[in-house]
């Protein structure tokens, strides 16, 4: 029982981690992992993850996404595909941050957006 639910925060958190990394990398050049970055990435890939399984392998309730869980091919799947995920947004988000923040610097769009 303490395995699985070791291995279901893992599965929950490492992702948003890896995908923090991505941004530190893409927005600033720096390999500092922010946990706040890190758990919003897992906001962000966690809520695709469920929607992809309601919409893909209809799971409505949690006890049905448990039953998935304690299979272990499922789980693997899981982390694999919620890692990829959370590394595109990391890109993603960490080439955004990027152009705005040059956007903003730059003296020709600064008066544009005051």
């Amino acid at each position: 029982m303490v395995f699985q639910f070791f291995q279901y925060i893992l599965a929950l958190i490492v992702p948003g981690l890896i995908g923090a990394l991505f941004f530190s990398i893409f927005a600033r050049l720096t390999t500092e992992i922010d946990w706040r970055v890190a758990l919003i990435l897992d906001l962000f890939t966690f809520t695709t993850m469920i929607t992809g399984l309601y919409f893909f392998k209809d799971i409505v309730n949690v006890e049905s996404l448990l039953v998935y869980f304690n299979c272990l091919s499922f789980t693997r799947k899981y982390i694999i595909l919620s890692t990829l995920i959370s590394i595109a947004y990391g890109i993603i988000f960490g080439l955004l941050r990027r152009v705005f923040f040059w956007i903003r610097r730059r003296p020709l769009f600064s008066g544009l957006l005051s």
